[in-house]
């Protein structure tokens, strides 16, 4: 960090001691400190890893007094272990390192390149190439970093040979990245999702509204109610099939036209002697295993196989367990699959071990999961400052009900574009929105789910993949950027206009009005048919 950076910093820290001396601390705005320092040294500093820690840290100095070294033990060994030793929290850990694991294994075999050669074939259609693209983003929905990862490398010889600029391909593949994987029940995001939800039911201080909802239940409630991501992904189909853009982008596409880039068909070769089994296969597991598993776990068998009876058995699944044993499972399959291959006389010449592949992708996974834990202590202590509660009180009075989601959506935008990530913008908003949403809607165990309550979850959920999408500072920017061969600020520059707009018609066609109860049907139609409007009257082609 810079000089400047870290001045404030530490000033910011030092003011912690300040609200020492504020009377009856826990009935004062010092109870939302640790929530506000995180999130303000997340503007500043671009490091979610040390503006959780500092705002855990602060709140534990709260909770004690001002003393550093009871602060310091209490979160270490009374938080930060006991996070640890909670069975969903270590399940949540170990399913998230077990598919970083996993798609490496499916980027290093060689099946992911050698399914997109079979979508794509020697085509030279920048719309195919582009439906290609978009095509295998969906494909790739267990994790919005692998998807970056696997599309662009596997897409960018084809890009180039169509004459798709290296723009659109990054712009393409950081699109169908975090909005896909942060729509899909089956990836890496699902089971922290579902912790972010629980904490916040937690947060209500309700014990029988915390044990009677299922976190999954409401994970699959909202997904109407995403609207940033539906609108996104429509708004990139429609420009690829009408070939038509605005803004930078238009720029980018018309100067690829009139110079091509030659294809670096380097990428190819790590398909040569693969097939695209090696991927649709573990990724067919991986499906089976987490729905089978979800569906038998929560008591399916006992019951008529309804769609009904469906998601009630998923909602009383051991989730976690679920998706540890299905990554298991598939991660089993394919380093079995991998190894057949190459024991094959047609295999490919083995390069390494995909028990190697495995480990190394568990690697990559590692300094994502320390703002899961970053998260779980800041949790921690801000619940027992009762900052759910304090809020609740300044706000419920003040705020009127029907602009929460709207309101809770652009918070969470803002705090993920200047941080980066989507986790720790959950971990931020989620254990606060909920409560303000229960308390605002007056929902209790055993009601209905309310439209405002679960359009709230869907906007935490929506607004922390805007920044993940397009923050020049996230890691999914920056990857599908570096995948796709584009400068990252280039990417940044021509795909923000279109993260922007659609966040705009999320905030003003989705969650007004879904605060006023209009069924989220009805606004996904007429944000559909706004995106269709903008692209096809306000795009122009590229020649």
């Amino acid at each position: 960090m810079s000089q400047t950076r870290v001045f404030i910093t530490v000033i910011g820290f030092l003011v912690t001691f300040a609200w020492l001396l504020v009377p009856e601390l826990k009935a004062s705005p010092a109870v939302l400190w640790p929530s506000v320092l995180a999130v303000g040294l997340a503007f500043v500093t671009r490091d979610i890893y040390l503006s959780l820690f500092l705002g855990a840290f602060s709140g534990a100095l709260l909770l004690h007094g001002g003393n550093p070294w009871t602060a310091f033990h209490d979160l270490l060994i009374g938080r930060l272990i006991s996070s640890l030793m909670d069975r969903w929290n270590i399940s949540v850990l170990i399913f998230t390192l077990m598919m970083g694991g996993f798609a490496e294994v499916l980027t290093r075999n060689g099946g992911m390149t050698a399914l997109s050669q079979r979508v794509m074939g020697q085509s030279r259609s920048p719309r195919r190439a582009g439906l290609g693209a978009y095509l295998m983003g969906w494909l790739v929905f267990f994790d919005g970093l692998a998807s970056s990862v696997l599309v662009g490398k596997s897409m960018r010889p084809i890009a180039d040979r169509a004459g798709l600029s290296r723009e659109k391909l990054s712009f393409i593949v950081d699109s169908t990245s975090a909005p896909v994987a942060g729509l899909s029940l089956l990836s890496t995001w699902v089971a922290y999702e579902m912790s972010v939800i629980r904490q916040g039911l937690t947060n209500t201080g309700d014990a029988v509204l915390a044990d009677a909802v299922a976190p999954f239940s409401w994970l699959v409630l909202s997904l109407p109610f995403r609207f940033y991501n539906w609108f996104m992904l429509l708004l990139v189909f429609l420009l690829i099939w009408f070939m038509r853009d605005w803004g930078p982008m238009l720029a980018a596409e018309k100067a690829s036209r009139l110079k091509p880039r030659l294809a670096d068909d380097s990428t190819a070769e790590a398909a040569i002697g693969s097939h695209s089994a090696l991927a649709l296969v573990p990724l067919a597991a991986l499906v089976l295993g987490v729905f089978g598993g979800l569906f038998i776990s929560g008591g399916g068998l006992q019951q008529t196989f309804t769609f009904a009876n469906l998601v009630e058995a998923m909602g009383k699944a051991d989730a976690a367990a679920v998706f540890v044993l299905a990554t298991a499972l598939a991660t089993a399959v394919a380093l079995a699959m991998t190894a057949l291959w190459r024991c094959a006389p047609s295999g490919p010449e083995p390069r390494e071990s995909g028990t190697h592949a495995f480990l190394h992708g568990m690697q990559q996974m590692f300094l994502p999961t320390l703002i899961l834990v970053f998260a779980w202590m800041l949790n921690s202590v801000i619940k027992e400052l009762g900052a759910a509660n304090y809020l609740v009180a300044l706000l419920g009075d003040r705020l009127p009900s029907a602009w929460l989601p709207a309101l809770v959506f652009v918070l969470a935008s803002i705090i993920s574009f200047s941080t980066g990530t989507s986790w720790g913008t959950m971990a931020i908003v989620m254990p606060l929105a909920i409560p303000l949403a229960v308390k605002f809607t007056a929902f209790q165990a055993g009601m209905t789910e309310s439209p405002i309550l679960v359009a709230t979850v869907g906007a935490v959920l929506a607004g922390a993949v805007f920044g993940d999408h397009c923050s020049p500072i996230s890691d999914t920017t920056i990857v599908s950027a570096f995948s796709s061969d584009c400068e990252v600020m280039a990417h940044v520059r021509t795909q923000l206009p279109y993260a922007l707009t659609a966040a705009a018609i999320a905030t003003f066609l989705g969650y007004l009005p879904a605060g006023y109860g209009i069924s989220p049907g009805w606004l996904l139609g007429a944000g559909a048919v706004v995106c269709w409007l903008l692209v096809r009257y306000r795009g122009k082609k590229a020649g």
